[in-house]
């Protein structure tokens, strides 16, 4: 093997084991975030986890550049895609791969936990918005009732009242 393919490798493996280091922390809080969502409730934790993902994902952002930068200055491509097979067809690159396999399933996993995070969110903000207009319904005087085609409608207890 030439000298700087060696030293191509030997870098491409140290920068993989930052990224998949890096990728293994970010997974670690988005579970911390999924807990706090779920069980804990504590805005204040969440505000300190959403800080601590927001710093890894630019860490990961960075070490992302630094990869690009080592691609390009060998002539490939930092597509996933064109990376996965580089380190396939390369006999010396198997270790290689073996990192790049781990770090391209760990930023699934990461993607998976973030979207069920974002769901969890979602899902809460909807019920508290639910529990907000039920609030206000009571406030005003309004009632929900279901049409004809089982949609709610908002009508006035008064009007309900008088029209019966």
């Amino acid at each position: 093997m030439p000298s700087g393919q060696l030293d191509f490798h030997r870098d491409l493996f140290s920068l993989l084991e930052r990224e998949l280091k890096a990728m293994a922390e970010l997974k670690q809080i988005l579970d911390r975030e999924t807990s706090a969502l779920t069980y804990e409730r504590d805005s204040e934790l969440l505000l300190q986890l959403i800080s601590e993902k927001d710093t890894q994902v630019s860490d990961l952002k960075h070490l992302e550049t630094e990869r690009a930068r080592l691609m390009e200055g060998t002539g490939i491509d930092n597509d996933p895609s064109q990376i996965t097979h580089y380190l396939s067809t390369e006999v010396q690159a198997q270790p290689l791969l073996h990192l790049w396999q781990q770090l391209l399933s760990l930023t699934t996993q990461c993607q998976e936990s973030n979207r069920l995070n974002g769901t969890i969110i979602k899902l809460d903000s909807q019920h508290l918005h639910q529990a907000l207009n039920l609030l206000r319904a009571e406030n005003s005087g309004d009632s929900h009732n279901y049409g004809p085609q089982g949609h709610t409608t908002t009508a006035n207890a008064s009007r309900l009242l008088g029209q019966a």
